[in-house]
C-alpha cells in the first residue's frame, strides 16, 4: 500500500458491499444522470476502466451501452457482488481486484478512465495528485473525475459541524481551478462539467480531454 493512503472505505466485507449497492433510488437516479451527461462528451471511445467501480453499477450501465469495460476495486466482497450482478444483468464486464494507486496497464490502456466518488475521500493534497496521476497515464483520451464542491451547502455545514463537535470530516472538497490545474498538469483540458447547482449539490462530475 501506498504511504499515506487509507483504505478503511474498501468493501471488503459483504454486508458493506451489500449496503452500498442499496444505494436510495433518487440519488442512484441523479448520480447515474450525472455519468451518462458526462459518458454522451467522449468522442471515438471504445474502451473505459470503471475506477473504482465498487459494486459494478456504472460498469454495468457502460457494458449496456457498448463499451468494453473493465472494473477495479480492492473490495473483495464488492468484485464478487459486482459479477454476481453483471451476470445477471447479461452483460461482460471485466472486473480485477487492482490498487489504483499501483495500476498494472501500461500506458494509455483504456480510451477513457472513470473516476466517479473517490477523490474526495482523501484529505492529502499530494495524495489526490498521485491517484490521478496514475489514471491519466493509463487513460489515452478521456478521464471522467467527480469531485466535492467547497461552496455547497453540505460542504459549509461540515466545516461548522467539525468547529462546533468535532465530528471530523469525512469528505474532503476540491475546488474547480485546483482539479482543472492538476489535470492541466497531466495534459488534459477540461471539456465539460456535470452537475447541479453546486451550492445546494456537492457532488461535481468533470470531463477532461487530452491535449
Amino acid at each position: 500500500m501506498s504511504d499515506n493512503i487509507s483504505y478503511s472505505r474498501v468493501k471488503s466485507d459483504a454486508e458493506a458491499a451489500s449496503s452500498y449497492s442499496q444505494r436510495k433510488e433518487r440519488k442512484h437516479r441523479q448520480e447515474m444522470s450525472m455519468v451518462s451527461d458526462a459518458v454522451s462528451k467522449l468522442e471515438n471511445t471504445m474502451t473505459v476502466l470503471d475506477a473504482p467501480c465498487g459494486v459494478g453499477r456504472v460498469s454495468i450501465w457502460l457494458a449496456r451501452k457498448g463499451y468494453h469495460v473493465t472494473g477495479v476495486d480492492l473490495g473483495s466482497a464488492a468484485l464478487v457482488l459486482a459479477r454476481q450482478l453483471a451476470s445477471e444483468a447479461g452483460v461482460e464486464v471485466t472486473f480485477e481486484s487492482q490498487d489504483l494507486f499501483k495500476l498494472p496497464y501500461q500506458d494509455r490502456s483504456y480510451d477513457a478512465t472513470l473516476c466517479f466518488r473517490l477523490l474526495h475521500h482523501f484529505e492529502n493534497r499530494a495524495v489526490r495528485e498521485q491517484l490521478i496521476e496514475e489514471i491519466c497515464r493509463v487513460s489515452d483520451q478521456y478521464l471522467l473525475i467527480s469531485r466535492i464542491s467547497p461552496i455547497s451547502v453540505t460542504s459549509l455545514r461540515r466545516v461548522l459541524r467539525l468547529w462546533l463537535t468535532g465530528k471530523p470530516i469525512k469528505q474532503y472538497p476540491v475546488t474547480a481551478s485546483a482539479l482543472d490545474a492538476t489535470l492541466a498538469a497531466q495534459g488534459f483540458e477540461s471539456v465539460a462539467r456535470i452537475g447541479r447547482f453546486p451550492l445546494f449539490h456537492s457532488l461535481q462530475l468533470h470531463v477532461y480531454r487530452r491535449k
